[in-house]
């Protein structure tokens, strides 16, 4: 595997017009999703798929040429020599436009067979006046595959869509654990800070052993704490990686050199409001693309239903064709309407048990799909009410919790003031840093289930992408 420092790819970091730092955006982090990872490629593939079934559907209406030979010889005779060719062109109508060619001749040749020694060119059409008027087969694929390649686009934005609150689900969990580890550090270094000075104190007889002691055992729990957290880090550091992508499938690893933003930056991001909610769910029905994909499958399905109504007429055919011997006239000239073939095609099913059994089937398919449409409305409506109230408790909770942490802080450095003036004791000390570190740890948290929470309502409204 090969492991690039995202910090030295400039290009992409350009693109997104940021400079060079190394601070890591989920702005930066999309970038790379929507262009280099492999399941946005794949929804680009869904695109060509769709069209590609198009252009298979298409194929029905290609104009058909065919040609057909069929000869006998026995005992030195010439029995038959039948040739027939043409073209055929369907067109959208149902109506078929035909163009022949037949040549026979042979001493035991079907009169029926006969034609000028010079052949006999026919052109005509077939028209379905009975089942197949109004729409058949061929039109209903290419009907239904006109709108398959309508849902892929679709089906690649619901795909996108989880991808990208994946990966950002992912990054916040790596912001987060990322400062928790800086507090951990952080406290690291000041019990180490007061470790030192303790012992200090004890050589120069100002404090006892105990004290070098207790300061000692505090240092070892947020050494046990800080690499707890940095553990933590490395996992979501991992995790993270694996949505991180660049050009010829090369995956990227985050390195030490990139960092998430500041806290302080976290904290400007506000909760989605009432009104834009509202807006969210009035819009929901028709731009969320699994409902999308609902809209398009019962329009596939009606398209289907009116086949098989279809089904129920009877096959009726009519061909007609023209017939003219080649000869130095212009061919275009010397039809006819005297010289003519025509005939009727007729069948019809006495009990059609088979097509209203498809009819039938069809039907219940579509009341099926209906009320399962209807379901997933309420629950998507659910899922986006349910995500805009965490965020707005969370954003509360942040609020509150700052306050309690700026409070932690004034304790801490009143506590210190005592200390230094003999009026307090090394446990007090270490108590309230350990609630500040807590209490900083737990903001962390907050702000991070804020974010995520606040993704989350645009991701169940399926507008990520």
């Amino acid at each position: 595997m090969h492991y690039l420092l995202l910090l030295m790819l400039g290009l992409p970091l350009a693109a997104l017009g940021q400079d060079s730092t190394t601070e890591f955006t989920q702005e930066q982090l999309i970038w790379f999703v929507k262009k280099y990872h492999p399941v946005s490629v794949q929804g680009a593939l869904f695109l060509k798929e769709g069209e590609s079934t198009v252009r298979k559907a298409r194929g029905a209406f290609d104009p058909y040429l065919f040609t057909q030979l069929d000869q006998k010889y026995f005992k030195d005779k010439t029995y038959f020599s039948i040739l027939n060719g043409g073209l055929k062109v369907p067109t959208w109508y149902g109506v078929e436009v035909k163009a022949e060619f037949e040549k026979n001749k042979g001493l035991f040749l079907n009169p029926e067979n006969k034609v000028p020694l010079s052949g006999l060119w026919k052109v005509g059409v077939s028209v379905p006046i009975g089942k197949g008027l109004f729409i058949d087969k061929r039109r209903a694929i290419l009907k239904q595959a006109k709108l398959f390649a309508e849902s892929v686009q679709a089906e690649q934005q619901k795909l996108m869509n989880d991808l990208y609150y994946d990966a950002i689900q992912h990054y916040w969990k790596w912001v987060g654990v990322w400062h928790q580890y800086q507090i951990y550090v952080e406290s690291v270094q000041l019990a180490l800070t007061r470790f030192n000075a303790v012992k200090q104190s004890f050589l120069l007889g100002d404090k006892p052993a105990i004290d070098t002691l207790e300061a000692f055992i505090h240092l070892q729990n947020r050494m046990m704490d800080r690499n707890q957290y940095q553990l933590l880090y490395q996992g979501a550091t991992l995790e993270m990686s694996t949505f991180l992508w660049f050009e010829n499938n090369t995956p990227l690893e985050i390195t030490d050199s990139l960092r998430p933003p500041v806290i302080e930056k976290i904290n400007l991001i506000n909760a989605v409001s009432s009104d834009t909610l509202e807006t969210f769910l009035t819009q929901l029905e028709a731009t969320h693309p699994e409902m999308q994909l609902y809209r398009y499958q019962l329009t596939s399905m009606k398209v289907e239903k009116r086949l098989k109504i279809e089904g129920l007429k009877p096959k009726i055919n009519l061909n007609y064709m023209l017939l003219n011997e080649p000869s130095g006239v212009d061919f275009i000239n010397g039809l006819s309407s005297q010289n003519y073939k025509w005939g009727v095609e007729f069948g019809f099913p006495l009990f059609l048990r088979q097509q209203r059994g498809d009819l039938q089937l069809t039907q219940l398919k579509m009341q099926k799909t209906e009320l399962g449409q209807q379901q997933k409305l309420l629950e998507l409506q659910n899922k986006v009410k349910d995500y805009y109230n965490k965020q707005i408790s969370l954003q509360e909770q942040v609020v509150l919790f700052t306050g309690v942490v700026n409070n932690y802080r004034r304790l801490l450095q009143g506590e210190r003031q005592k200390f230094n003036n003999g009026e307090s004791s090394l446990f007090l000390i270490n108590s309230r840093e350990r609630d500040l570190i807590q209490a900083r740890a737990k903001l962390i948290e907050l702000l991070v289930n804020f974010n995520t929470a606040r993704m989350g309502l645009y991701w169940a409204v399926g507008r990520l992408y």
